[in-house]
């Protein structure tokens, strides 16, 4: 299971940030169905008709404040592209530095210890953690394979973070930043989204337990995330050919 961790209303916020208003409004009806349709299994993991109650009355709030903005929604979802693939280029730059000091850290404790304290385990620590990364990088050069393209990595770490500073805003930051109409509709986005991801993996627990005559995959989320990708990418069915 997750490790779990307290949010709070601006990391909601960053949180929500990364996703579609819209896509988090389908995936939600998608989650209600559920929900009600094995309540009595929820209500066992403490998922019962008052949180259920709960999750509706944020959805309905969400709901006005999409239809009430669509112009602000309009703007996000044109961001959530851009925002994903500089996630997705920061993971990478994370996983190619972590495996190069890793070789290192095998023999060098304080490698070791620098690098597991750099890891990042969210994606709102990456804009610290490739600092972090990118400074023991430079302070262990010396000692890696010339081979290792040490002086392409550090250039990189300072684009990804000057990029990931736009997208993981500080407060005072937040305000500046395109869409910062929508900071309501993204700490709703990012309060319905933990809901949700809470949810599926008790529906996971439930279905490993023999609870829910369902796979596991009907409790994953098909609208944002990977499996949104996947779809978006999938390419139309061809047509059957006419005899």
């Amino acid at each position: 299971m997750k490790t779990r961790r307290i949010y709070t209303p601006l990391q909601r916020r960053l949180l929500g940030r990364r996703y579609s208003s819209n896509a988090i409004a389908r995936q939600a009806q998608e989650v209600l169905m559920l929900w009600r349709l094995f309540l009595s299994t929820f209500t066992e993991y403490g998922l019962g008709p008052e949180a259920l109650s709960e999750f509706e009355t944020a959805v309905a709030a969400h709901l006005a404040l999409v239809e009430g903005r669509p112009g602000n929604i309009a703007a996000k979802s044109l961001s959530i592209a851009e925002r994903d693939a500089t996630i997705h280029a920061a993971w990478v730059w994370v996983g190619k530095v972590g495996a190069a000091l890793g070789r290192l850290a095998r023999e060098d404790a304080d490698c070791a210890t620098k690098l597991n304290a750099a890891r990042p385990d969210e994606d709102d620590e990456l804009w610290w953690s490739i600092g972090a990364m990118a400074a023991l990088l430079q302070e262990k050069a010396g000692l890696l394979a010339a081979s290792v393209p040490t002086a392409d990595r550090l250039e990189e770490a300072t684009g990804l973070r000057e990029r990931l500073a736009v997208i993981f805003a500080t407060a005072t930051e937040a305000k500046q930043a395109p869409v910062q109409d929508t900071a309501e509709i993204d700490e709703l986005d990012g309060r319905l989204y933990l809901i949700m991801r809470d949810f599926f993996e008790a529906g996971r627990e439930a279905v490993r337990a023999g609870l829910i005559d369902r796979p596991t995959s009907t409790f994953r989320f098909t609208f944002i995330g990977p499996a949104a990708s996947r779809r978006a990418a999938a390419p139309p069915a061809s047509p059957t050919p006419q005899a």
